[in-house]
């Protein structure tokens, strides 16, 4: 079972910033340099974002050929909202993937870290059973 982490390539990190405008439009930009991670490719049409605490919001992620990058839509917004984000705060997430199964783009600072969250992650998806109600 320990192989599973292996396979995931943490091949791209990036800064995300909650702003009021991408806050009602729902949809957060990726930097381009994204386009050169290898979890992620044009046909990819979700991600997983998981926060430090190993919850999980499935969003989708959509490529717009005029910018030129990526952009979550559909679900940034609930993830804001879930995690009590404020206007101005940052994220580092860190993309994680093998390029054949949905990406997963994790909030956490390090490499470190982004394993230990991973593992939470992987550890509840494996035990549907255990998941905890919602308010």
């Amino acid at each position: 079972r320990t192989g599973a982490m292996s396979s995931f390539s943490f091949d791209y990190c990036f800064l995300a910033e909650v702003t009021a405008s991408n806050l009602k439009e729902d949809k957060l930009y990726l930097p381009v340099g994204a386009t050169s991670s290898t979890a992620l490719h044009k046909q990819c049409k979700e991600t997983i974002l998981v926060n430090k605490e190993g919850n999980s919001w499935n969003v989708s992620l959509r490529f717009s050929e005029s910018a030129g990058k990526y952009y979550i839509t559909r679900g940034w917004r609930k993830f804001c909202l879930d995690n009590r984000c404020e206007i101005g705060d940052l994220f580092a997430f860190n993309v994680v993937g093998d390029g054949k199964t949905t990406p997963l783009m994790c909030v956490c600072p390090e490499r470190k870290e982004c394993s230990e969250i991973l593992s939470k992650y992987l550890s509840r998806t494996s035990g549907e059973s255990s998941l905890g109600g919602h308010s």
